[in-house]
């Protein structure tokens, strides 16, 4: 008798797919014999492999001159495959319940929230979430393949070596995440926020990571701040989360990746609710969110520092 598969298509975002791969790493631990096979976006495929969870990964490339074809060229892939005793389309798009379509599966399960008229091609849908969480509507996969909701435990990513730049010869390092996925998620502040942080912690080495977009102007003249926007793959980003003590972001990648890694995390948030977004799980020991629509709150901010310091700390809000 062959090996159990599951097919996972999950493309995008790299958010959402650290939020599916949390839900993963939960069944992995129950049911260690299933195959897991994930349908993900080229350009994310770096993370979900460093996730040591995937067996197998069918890549997604979208856009280019043709966005079907992209779409075409991943459903034979799929279909070259093989076959799978479930699919979970994770996505709830109508590409990915097409995706999950062309995979010879008897059972295609989909997300009881899925749109873009995806829910005609689901076999079955997951039952509704108690909690309006991403990674607890995620979890309802959990149950149809006989596997109870678990509490989460940390991923730990594979990392590359980060250049030598002399970051981690402070005290405590703090990675800072200025961007996100759309400009309406992003804190104005950073700029300003890191530089109070550089005077009053010259002890403490702080990075700013993302891709160099959003127009935030980054500090100068610290000698314990590195700005290493566009010089790190998501290799290293993870090698630098895994060693830093603590991550400031936006509803970001980051921050989630950060939460997935059970590092201590300030989430801040303008337009999105951290009850469906915020660093997972909520009530976790080191995950803070503060709510900004000009300024953050300073007693999150305090309370963040305290954590990662292990003893009080002089004001530092902005």
């Amino acid at each position: 008798m062959g090996q159990f598969r599951l097919l996972v298509v999950k493309p995008s975002s790299l958010g959402d797919i650290v939020h599916a791969l949390q839900v993963v790493a939960a069944l992995k631990r129950s049911r260690p014999e299933i195959s897991v096979s994930w349908v993900v976006r080229d350009s994310f495929a770096p993370l979900v492999r460093a996730s040591g969870l995937v067996d197998a990964l069918i890549k997604y490339r979208r856009g280019g001159f043709c966005p079907l074809l992209g779409l075409l060229q991943c459903c034979r892939r799929i279909v070259a495959s093989g076959s799978y005793g479930v699919v979970w389309d994770m996505q709830g798009l109508l590409r990915s319940a097409l995706m999950g379509r062309w995979a010879r599966s008897k059972r295609l399960i989909g997300r009881r929230d899925g749109r873009e008229f995806s829910r005609l091609f689901y076999g079955e849908v997951v039952s509704e979430a108690k909690s309006p969480h991403a990674v607890d509507i995620l979890s309802q996969f959990l149950p149809t393949l006989s596997v109870e909701a678990v509490a989460m435990r940390p991923i730990g990513f594979a990392s590359e070596q980060l250049p030598p730049c002399g970051l981690f010869a402070g005290e405590r390092t703090i990675v800072i995440s200025p961007e996100s996925r759309g400009s309406a998620k992003e804190w104005k502040h950073y700029g300003l926020l890191t530089e109070n942080l550089c005077r009053r912690f010259p002890n403490y080495m702080f990075a700013w990571v993302g891709l160099g977009v959003g127009g935030h102007i980054a500090p100068e003249g610290f000698e314990n701040f590195f700005d290493l926007r566009g010089k790190t793959s998501i290799g290293q980003l993870t090698g630098l989360i895994g060693r830093c003590d603590g991550v400031i972001a936006n509803d970001s990648a980051c921050m989630h990746l950060a939460a997935a890694m059970a590092k201590p995390v300030l989430g801040i948030f303008l337009c999105t609710d951290p009850r469906r977004c915020g660093p997972y799980p909520l009530d976790a020991d080191g995950h803070f969110v503060a709510m900004a629509p000009s300024s953050i709150q300073f007693r999150q901010l305090e309370a963040f520092l305290l954590h990662v310091h292990g003893t009080p700390t002089k004001s530092c809000g902005i």
